[in-house]
């Protein structure tokens, strides 16, 4: 990540070192750099896409009545970034030898720096929470103990890929009870799915960074991503059978490439499969879209029928393009 900065340090004498403000913006772009790596920013937009298909599903019949929660997914956001950088203060030591690259091996910031920032980020995020009653509150406080459970477990236990499942799929259960005040069933549908996307992509980064993997490993893994897909789709399907399906088309093509084009190295099959996390929800939110439409739920115009149809590959896009800026991993 910083392999321009290492070079010159290890020329030594041979490459002068920057003075007076080009040094001081070298030390601002590397510190920067860090921090954006550190709140894997590159995935921030699949959170609010998450977050989205329980928000859209819990307003149904608002209408033209419909606004998008801001505070809400500043919150979910807040939540996701603070348990990144609990991860890294956590991982400090293990980072020293394995990640040294990092912002705290590499002595940018102080490590209680990170402790703190976690606990300000949960805090605010619980608090905006509260805002959408006890229901949001008590979701977010469950996301916040499964971040705390995974930091403390996933480099001692095979199983730490359950509690950073649960994570994701505690956002559409947030958006759906936040703005319905209430739990029903078709909020589980978006969950179960980014609960067995995210177990499956974190199996498939293990299996696949081994020198030799098993055959029946990789079809487990590959079967368990397009079953996530196919949980997804299985509420439109219901609601509308010739409809229901074309969500898959978009998430099925970019898994294809996920599993072809960008299945190796490690880092740039896990960073493909990050980034169509947005397209799992469009499996649902595609079909959906126009199924309210035509039931006359909302109109073309409506901000509840862009944000379902638009949402996703925004994210999707805007999830690969940042990736370029930060790793997403």
């Amino acid at each position: 990540a910083n392999g321009t900065l290492g070079g010159a340090a290890e020329a030594g004498a041979c490459v002068p070192a920057p003075k007076g403000s080009a040094w001081g913006w070298m030390k601002f772009a590397t510190k920067l750099h860090a921090l954006l790596s550190t709140a894997r920013i590159a995935n921030v937009p699949s959170v609010v896409s998450n977050l989205g298909v329980g928000v859209l599903l819990g307003s149904i019949g608002a209408g033209p009545d419909f606004s998008w929660p801001w505070l809400l997914s500043l919150a979910a956001i807040l939540f996701y970034i603070s348990g990144n950088f609990l991860n890294d203060w956590a991982d400090c030591e293990w980072d020293k030898s394995k990640r040294p690259e990092r912002a705290l091996p590499q002595g940018l910031f102080p490590k209680p720096a990170y402790l703190a920032t976690t606990i300000a980020g949960a805090v605010i995020g619980l608090a905006l929470t509260a805002a959408y009653g006890l229901w949001a509150l008590f979701v977010a406080a469950v996301l916040v103990w499964l971040i705390w459970l995974y930091t403390k477990v996933h480099k001692k236990a095979a199983w730490s890929v359950i509690p950073m499942g649960l994570c994701r799929a505690c956002l559409p259960l947030l958006g759906y009870v936040a703005m319905r005040g209430s739990f029903a069933g078709a909020a589980l549908f978006p969950a179960v799915a980014l609960f067995i996307y995210i177990v499956a992509l974190s199996l498939s980064a293990r299996w696949e960074s081994r020198p030799e993997v098993p055959d029946t490993m990789k079809l487990r893994s590959r079967a368990l991503l397009a079953g996530a897909g196919v949980t997804a789709a299985v509420l439109p399907i219901l609601l509308s059978p010739p409809l229901g399906w074309i969500g898959l088309l978009p998430f099925g093509i970019w898994l294809a490439l996920c599993l072809t084009k960008f299945a190796a190295p490690v880092p740039v099959h896990v960073s493909a499969l990050l980034a169509g996390i947005p397209l799992l929800d469009w499996v649902m939110l595609l079909p959906m879209a126009f199924l309210w439409l035509r039931q006359g739920r909302v109109d073309a115009s409506d901000p509840m029928f862009l944000i379902a149809l638009l949402m996703p590959p925004t994210a999707f896009v805007l999830g690969r393009a940042m990736q370029r800026l930060a790793p997403a991993t």
